[in-house]
């Protein structure tokens, strides 16, 4: 282990503690120094604190970093997931649950990716980054369901085109809190990074507090009501990170389970160990000009909520 401690000028007075660090050691993610600061590797004035602390000047910043764990993309036998289809252009499979789509600073291995290596080792170097080969599309970590896998570089690129020119059609299923009254519609507004979290901003207040937003687009359907929520079918017309999760929570109505973004009232009305989001379809163009489409039935768990309620 490596300790620094560093002296806050009139420079960096007032800035959060995470960024301050993540400036300092720019070979580390955030992500990582944020986790040092939780562990209890960085310390204050020999305090431990937050990673929201507002830095002062004169603060004596104590770090202690640790090694590096290296990031894997050894093939994993252990990390298992269905093959709905496959080809030798390309595969579609359906991503339980609880499982990262590739490495990253925070999940190292055990990835879907290390998972796909190990069934087909020729897919290594498939694609535009190392650390995600085949990878055309990403799910949450919490989303199960369906994802395409390219097998090779001229399938690579073919869909990721039919994703970037929104001819892929994506449906998911999810659980939102409360009644949504409305049966159908479009939810149009745009996405911006706010912290750790995403949000539609809109024109609302938040405008001013991002800088950088991008547009976002989900149509939603009512297939059927509960208690105290309400079973909605969701097509997102654009891929920004969270996007359903988001504007679902902007309209009054997060998903069932998302810590991230319902409130802790409402995650207690309806206790779920995880975001009842599934992506049920895929639909995708082939070179050929052919439409595939592609489902997978909701797991097990999602099934016996719905039972439940």
């Amino acid at each position: 282990m490596n300790e620094k401690e560093l002296k806050i000028s009139e420079e960096d007075s007032g800035i959060r503690l995470d960024i301050f660090l993540a400036k300092k050691f720019s070979n580390y993610s955030r992500a990582y120094i944020q986790k040092l600061i939780k562990d209890e590797f960085v310390f204050v004035n020999g305090k431990k604190s937050e990673k929201k602390y507002a830095l002062k000047i004169g603060d004596k910043v104590s770090v202690v970093l640790k090694e590096h764990e290296k990031i894997s993309l050894e093939p994993d036998a252990g990390v298992k997931f269905e093959v709905i289809f496959e080809n030798k252009d390309f595969a579609v499979i359906n991503k339980p649950d609880g499982l990262v789509v590739h490495p990253s600073e925070s999940h190292k291995s055990g990835t879907l990716v290390n998972g796909i290596l190990h069934r087909w080792p020729e897919i290594k170097n498939v694609g535009e980054d190392l650390l995600r080969p085949g990878i055309v599309h990403r799910l949450d970590k919490e989303t199960s369901g369906v994802m395409v896998v390219a097998k090779t570089n001229e399938m690579f690129f073919w869909l990721k085109e039919q994703f970037k020119e929104r001819k892929a059609i994506k449906k998911y299923t999810a659980l939102v809190f409360g009644r949504l009254e409305q049966k159908e519609g479009e939810i149009s507004e745009p996405i911006a990074r706010l912290g750790t979290k995403q949000v539609a901003v809109g024109n609302g207040k938040r405008r001013g507090a991002v800088k950088k937003t991008r547009e976002a687009k989900t149509y939603f359907k009512v297939k059927e009501y509960f208690d105290d929520a309400t079973l909605v079918e969701a097509f997102p017309k654009t891929g920004r990170m969270h996007q359903i999760r988001v504007h679902m929570a902007h309209i009054g109505h997060p998903i069932v389970g998302d810590k991230k973004y319902a409130s802790k009232k409402m995650l207690q009305t309806l206790p779920f160990k995880r975001q009842f989001l599934h992506a049920s379809t895929l639909e995708f163009f082939l070179p050929d000009g052919k439409k595939s489409v592609f489902s997978a039935d909701l797991p097990s768990d999602l099934k016996s909520l719905l039972n439940e309620l």
